[in-house]
């Protein structure tokens, strides 16, 4: 399978039929311990998804959230106060892993999953983000997959990957 990468320590991802309905698979090397880049992921969540542009409600004031606990929940907060549900965490291996349902704006039997994976490597951590579980999408299933790729190489490789590589 191909591989595209924009450059050292950079978002690679794999290249896959844009027809298809096999999993979004994205990596990016951090130049920070996997524990952190968990951290990042999970705890500050808010901090570095684009509200304004990835939510439902596309108001800059909208809080998101992940709780990383098994049964804890992917939303977001509007600022009208209307909660939507993005998902449910289904697996939490805090430092290492974590694995979550996924149907922001759709019913709960559309859900995909999503599983985001933090190793050691060279230098830092390996982080590799995994979107699957499209054909719970029935027909529309190929279609949404085509937008979600440069929608999760924004959010995960660009948002995330900066905020993860910050100092606090």
């Amino acid at each position: 399978m191909p591989e595209g990468n924009n450059g050292a320590g950079g978002l690679a991802y794999a290249a896959r039929a844009m027809t298809g309905t096999g999993p979004i698979v994205l990596v990016i090397d951090l130049e920070v311990p996997p524990v952190r880049a968990y951290a990042a992921f999970t705890e500050h969540f808010g901090d570095w998804w684009p509200a304004a542009t990835h939510s439902l409600s596309r108001d800059p004031a909208t809080s998101c959230r992940l709780v990383a606990r098994c049964g804890g929940a992917v939303s977001e907060l509007a600022p009208d106060g209307t909660r939507h549900d993005w998902g449910e965490v289904l697996a939490v291996e805090p430092g290492r892993r974590i694995r979550f349902s996924w149907h922001p704006g759709r019913e709960r039997d559309t859900a995909q999953w999503v599983e985001v994976e933090f190793a050691a490597a060279a230098g830092g951590s390996r982080v590799t983000l995994t979107h699957g579980g499209w054909q719970a999408l029935g027909g529309i299933a190929p279609l949404l997959r085509q937008e979600y790729l440069p929608g999760w190489q924004h959010v995960f490789g660009e948002r995330y990957a900066a905020f993860a590589r910050r100092d606090r």
